[in-house]
Parts: structure tokens; sequence; C-alpha cells
């Protein structure tokens, strides 16, 4: 892929095109990454409140007892959205799905001890241990290119 910069003082933000022969799922999730920023964040709710979490901060996002949590390394928040509805709204090279009830953000993931019994346990940042289930191996696999 060819990849130029040019600085024009007149411009008040940056600005990017994309040229390609056909439009294919890559340049597609590299448009919507360039489009996104890093000020991105979800309204999570707690005892306190609402509060416009930054995605950066986000360690993991998990259902459980018919809920679903947002796990940083300081706290843990509710959504009102479902995982699957947050998974299409996440950055797919930001974050993966784990399991089907686990998204964990890709920035930190600590290490990865891959069991012969085929599964992923993962460390996270925060001292948190989680594990892929089987069925999303493979995925994960491709992702990190391991």
């Amino acid at each position: 892929m060819k990849v130029e910069i040019r600085i024009d003082p007149a411009l008040q933000e940056p600005e990017a095109v994309l040229y390609a022969p056909s439009v294919t799922p890559e340049l597609e999730a590299l448009a919507k990454r360039l489009g996104e920023g890093e000020e991105a964040t979800l309204t999570v709710y707690s005892d306190r409140g609402a509060t416009f979490l930054p995605l950066g901060e986000i360690v993991r996002l998990y259902a459980e007892r018919q809920s679903v949590l947002v796990q940083t390394r300081a706290a843990t928040y509710t959504v009102r959205q479902r995982l699957y509805e947050l998974e299409e709204r996440l950055a797919p090279h930001r974050f993966v799905r784990i399991s089907n009830s686990e998204i964990v953000n890709a920035r930190m993931i600590l290490g990865m001890d891959f069991s012969r019994a085929g599964t992923i346990r993962m460390s996270l940042r925060g001292g948190i241990e989680t594990y892929a289930s089987r069925r999303y191996v493979s995925k994960i696999r491709r992702q990190f290119d391991v």
C-alpha cells in the first residue's frame, strides 16, 4: 500500500482520502479506524449515575447475570447495550471477542497462555485473568498472528 502525507496549513483538522480499485473489508476497517479517533467514549452507569468512559480505559466487557458489565482497572460499570451491539460499535482492531459472553481490549492484554486443551488464558492489565472459549481460538490466533 502506498502512503503519502501532505501538509496543508489551511486545513482546520486532518483529512484523509483513500484511493482504491474497489472497496474491501480491510479498506472499510481502515476508514472506520481513521474516522474514529482516540476520543471515543462509552456511556456507563454506576451507583453515582452516568459517566462517559474513554474506550482506552476499558479492560473488558462481559455478560453476567442478565447484565453487561464494563471493567476498567479501577472500577466496574454497567451499560444498557447488549454485548453484540457493543461489538458492532467497537473497533475490531482494538477489541476482540473471546467468548459468547466477553470482549477484551486488545491493548490491555499482557500475555496469552495456550493450553493443550485448545483454550487460551489471557492475562490482562489490572491483574485480571480470563479465558477464551475454543470457538474463538482460531479468530484470536489470526488477529494476533500467533
